[in-house]
């Protein structure tokens, strides 16, 4: 593999970090074992432009050094300008400027036209740094014509029309819309789209719809803007944070009076300064509409917190981007921030002294809560208990009938006034019901979900009215009732003899038990025990 073809390689593989990392990788390797110097400047530039502060500038001086020792112009000259671009990037201004001035002098020294149009392009985000906008745009005229004269050359090893002029096409539809000359921007904007397609470049689709969203703001075209903002969003393919139509986006629906979703997006440039301690000044003003949302909405500490953040980031911005920051048109200054910041304060000394009071009032309040909780703990652990002890005694009675029927029947003895309670009906036929009843709860035949009671009373040879007088006189309740009492009883008895219910969520055990619903069987399990389920089932496991 050539080495030109390792970097269009690396270059495909910008969308996936660790196989363009193993690329650059072998081609520095590779480039140490031949002994090509101007092969391994290329392979650490590659390593600074693909890193982060403070590891892309090691690799960038070390392709400084590189250079250096070759001896070669042309990539002596890249080697100052790709430490420039890098030290731009991370606001080191003044060493960004010298290096690349270095680059410009060196350019036309040597009559090397690539880099010379590629220090003007940087000369010109420079001059974007100063707010000098009209400056800017003629510089960006020039090395776009450049860059486009020059795309149908074969590209040679360290060469890139093709991206240097999709950059200058960016930059200077940016610089138009700082400069307000939108119509501007619609050939530039065709031109863009139509050489993207044509030559498959769809990773930069997506920051030229961004500039369509731009404009469409600033137009107050906000529904248009939210649009294309989204759009860009969802097209983007690779590991860079897009904060820019974040904020936009935060802008667009704050204009629109969507201010909840607003401070959503606003919230994300936020936690991006959080996380990196920089924040480009065109973020600015995501921390005045933060500061006045939250003093719309009585957040006194959230306010306070962001007018903090803001008289940081404007002393940052003072300090490093002193001319530019001249030029930003700030709803908060100094003044006003520094006065909003002592009105808050003030309010929130007084706040304290009413928040003692009140937290000595919550203190009692919390300790009378925990006698509460502590008096309710010690009233589960009561009505436990007797759930406990209530069930032995279920099994107790349960087996004991057994036994007595035996004897009754050997005995062939029949207690007449017991089966004789229900006026109309004859005792042997109530007696035969209550025989099949039993049968029909020693086998759970009652977990059936489908039971009704007209299903049963069928079932056992009687009608529904008859049914009923026998479930209410014997069993002392409604069929409902006692169904749903004989579900209750079969789970408590399967919690405390096998632990696989104990794991079991009320969801399943409700369903095990033969309840419609999760609901109906929690209902019931208070009514019966007057204890949730989930608590009953908390005690078991702390029992075991």
């Amino acid at each position: 593999m050539t080495n030109e073809e390792i970097e269009k390689k690396i270059d495909s593989y910008s969308n996936n970090p660790s196989k363009m990392w193993e690329l650059i990788n072998f081609y520095i390797n590779k480039s140490k074992r031949e002994g090509n110097d101007e092969a391994l400047f290329y392979g650490y530039r590659y390593a600074s432009m693909s890193s982060s502060y403070p590891v892309n500038l090691k690799y960038a001086d070390s392709a400084l050094i590189t250079a250096q020792k070759s001896k070669v112009k042309k990539i002596l000259l890249d080697a100052y300008l790709s430490r420039g671009n890098i030290n731009m990037a991370e606001e080191f201004y003044q060493k960004a400027l010298t290096d690349i001035l270095i680059a410009n002098r060196l350019s036309q020294e040597y009559g090397n036209t690539y880099i010379f149009n590629k220090t003007i392009y940087i000369i010109a985000q420079n001059k974007i740094y100063l707010g000098q906008y009209e400056d800017a745009k003629k510089e960006l005229l020039v090395c776009l014509k450049y860059f486009k004269d020059n795309l149908k050359n074969k590209t040679s090893l360290g060469r890139n029309y093709q991206m240097y002029y999709i950059y200058s096409l960016m930059s200077l539809i940016d610089t138009n819309t700082k400069l307000g000359q939108f119509s501007g921007n619609e050939a530039l904007l065709r031109e863009a789209f139509d050489y993207l397609k044509k030559n498959n470049l769809s990773q930069y689709v997506p920051y030229f719809i961004t500039s369509e969203g731009i404009t469409a703001y600033h137009l107050k075209d906000y529904k248009t803007a939210i649009s294309k903002f989204s759009e860009a969003l969802k097209l983007y393919n690779d590991q860079w944070e897009h904060n820019t139509e974040i904020f936009y986006l935060g802008l667009s629906y704050w204009q629109i009076g969507k201010r909840s979703l607003a401070i959503k997006y606003l919230d994300e440039i936020d936690k991006h300064y959080n996380k990196t301690k920089k924040l480009d000044p065109q973020f600015r003003p995501a921390y005045e509409i933060l500061i006045k949302y939250y003093h719309s909405k009585g957040d006194t500490e959230k306010q306070l917190e962001y007018i903090n953040k803001l008289m940081v980031l404007d002393r940052s911005y003072e300090k490093n981007y002193k001319y530019l920051y001249q030029r930003i048109v700030k709803e908060y200054d100094t003044e006003k921030l520094v006065a909003e910041k002592n009105r808050i304060e003030n309010t929130l000394q007084n706040q304290r002294s009413f928040f003692i009071t009140v937290f000595s009032l919550l203190m009692l309040g919390f300790l009378v809560f925990g006698f509460r909780i502590y008096r309710e703990k010690q009233n589960y652990k009561k009505r436990f208990e007797e759930i406990l002890s209530q069930q032995d005694t279920i099994r107790s009675k349960e087996e004991k009938p057994r036994e007595d029927l035996t004897d009754n029947f050997s005995k062939e003895k029949f207690d007449y006034d017991f089966y004789n309670k229900i006026p109309g009906l004859n005792p042997i036929f109530v007696e035969n019901i209550l025989t099949q009843l039993e049968i029909f709860e020693n086998e759970n035949k009652f977990l059936n979900p489908q039971l009704s009671q007209k299903l049963l009373s069928e079932e056992l040879g009687t009608n529904s009215t008859y049914f009923s007088k026998i479930i209410n006189t014997y069993k002392g309740k409604t069929f409902t009732l006692y169904i749903n009492d004989l579900r209750l009883d079969y789970i408590i008895d399967q919690l405390r003899h096998d632990v696989k219910y104990i794991n079991m969520d009320v969801k399943e055990l409700a369903f095990i038990a033969g309840f419609s619903s999760t609901e109906n069987f929690s209902d019931n399990f208070r009514r019966k025990f007057d204890l949730k389920p989930s608590v009953f089932i908390k005690m078991m496991k702390e029992k075991l």
